[in-house]
């Protein structure tokens, strides 16, 4: 090739090259402003239902009103809004970050790790799928999300001295716990709101959720192992750059566990089991659960610094500095969200959503379902947030297309969940992401296969359920 082509060549691949994720940030907040002037603004008529103890949407109210778009001023100020919006998250964050690196000082988790490893030499795929169905089970019982923050600097360590990379790490909490967040059998905050709204018994239907989160978890699973064949295979990785590889560090994983450092890894398997009880019997959310890990911060760093408080608050201001980019990304996909509101554009995406499902046969119809759960999720990530706006619509729509409201609940709670690992709106993503240290477009890589994968499994599930004229219980 001569010069001339490879300079061509080089500039096709910089022209090709997708931005890092805080510029896809801040270019789709600008998509979303354009769109506020394109899209009709718009809005439903919202009630106070007393037996949900939520404000719904009322069906059939979808009314234009006066154009609202966002303009510079609005879309440079939705920056700070979006922090604003993030701040709880966001304050957990800085916690957990100074939390862990107080523990990670010690060396603890370094020194277990290491013997974890060992133990599992030659069976990490086991491992792997070990800790996927246990992030599934949590998921699919008490809606585990945000609770798993605490584990990803453990687990991600955890793939680096397996010989993977960071994208193993964290498909281990994030797409473990989603397999069963999405299908939700027990998930208080996805299929418990949305029956509620859809008149449905609570928790009805679970034989069929548990079929689709283990068919789910199968799939993420083989797809995981099967990445982890291909990094085996080729160091430099499919999407992780050569330089951006890190192997087993024998120095850091062969660090003698010590009296002090199993005193620590006791304290932090003490705070862990604390926090699920903590979260399955009292509903504990961010607040608490920051106060249990700056607990444990407090015990470890006295115990590790002899008693200089000087010393622990050095540790701790650092590692919470580290977590600043982090927590930027969650402002910035908070961000998008603010100007879409602003705009009253959100629920008229909903609703010319729902107008070509109503033209669609049964089995059609809740794939359309499905699909256009993915895509209003990009807007509304929240789970809860969603179903009070979509549910009214979908459990009419689905009365007057002949299926039953159990299946839309089904689609509702799908198109939520799983489409979570390619939505840069959503804040659990997106600071699971900052914590590992890896880009929105590197996991997008990874996890849009999957997500291709899950939708052809959750079509099946879906036909199925129509054909059965799948009900309540």
């Amino acid at each position: 090739m001569d010069k001339v082509s490879s300079n061509k060549s080089t500039a096709k691949k910089k022209w090709l090259r997708v931005p890092n994720t805080p510029a896809l940030m801040l270019f789709v907040i600008l998509i979303v402003g354009i769109l506020t002037y394109v899209i009709p603004a718009g809005e439903f008529e919202r009630v106070f239902d007393e037996a949900t103890n939520r404000t719904l949407v009322v069906p059939d109210t979808f009314t234009t009103m006066e154009q609202t778009p966002v303009g510079i001023g609005g879309i440079l100020s939705s920056v700070f809004e979006g922090l604003v919006k993030a701040s709880e998250i966001i304050g957990f964050v800085f916690v957990v970050g100074g939390a862990f690196a107080i523990v990670q000082k010690s060396g603890a988790i370094d020194s277990g790790l290491g013997k974890l490893i060992k133990k599992f030499t030659g069976r990490e795929y086991l491992l792997i799928s070990i800790l996927m169905i246990a992030f599934s089970i949590g998921g699919a019982t008490f809606g585990m999300a945000e609770e798993t923050l605490p584990f990803v600097t453990i687990l991600v360590a955890t793939s680096l001295s397996m010989g993977f990379d960071k994208v193993v790490g964290v498909a281990m909490i994030l797409v473990g716990v989603y397999c069963g967040y999405s299908a939700g059998p027990l998930n208080p905050f996805n299929t418990g709101v949305a029956q509620g709204i859809a008149e449905l018994p609570p928790f009805s239907g679970i034989g069929l959720r548990i079929a689709l989160m283990v068919g789910s978890l199968v799939i993420a699973i083989h797809h995981t192992i099967r990445y982890c064949e291909k990094l085996k295979k080729d160091k430099k990785g499919i999407i992780v750059k050569d330089d951006e590889f890190t192997i087993n560090d024998e120095e850091q994983f062969n660090m003698e566990m010590n009296s002090q450092r199993r005193l620590i890894l006791i304290i932090l398997v003490i705070t862990i089991s604390v926090l699920v009880f903590g979260v399955l019997k009292y509903g504990w959310y961010f607040s608490e659960i920051s106060a249990l890990f700056f607990a444990m911060s407090l015990v470890v760093g006295l115990i590790l610094f002899k008693g200089n408080f000087e010393k622990f608050a050095d540790e701790f201001i650092i590692g919470a500095s580290g977590m600043a980019g982090a927590a930027i990304l969650m402002g910035l996909s908070r961000a998008i969200l603010v100007v879409a509101e602003q705009g009253h554009i959100m629920d008229t995406i909903v609703y010319y959503i729902s107008i070509p499902l109503s033209n669609l046969n049964n089995v059609f119809a809740a794939w359309g379902m499905y699909i256009a759960q993915g895509f209003i999720n990009f807007f509304i990530p929240s789970s809860s947030g969603q179903a009070v706006v979509v549910m009214p619509i979908m459990s009419a729509l689905s009365d007057l297309l002949g299926v039953t409201r159990q299946v839309s609940v089904l689609a509702f709670q799908a198109g939520d969940g799983y489409w979570n690992m390619i939505t840069p709106t959503h804040s659990v993503v997106m600071a699971t992401l900052g914590l590992a240290g890896l880009s929105f477009n590197k996991w997008f890589k990874f996890a849009l296969p999957l997500v291709i994968k899950w939708s052809l499994w959750i079509m099946a599930v879906l036909a199925f359920a129509v054909f059965t004229n799948w009900g309540p219980f």
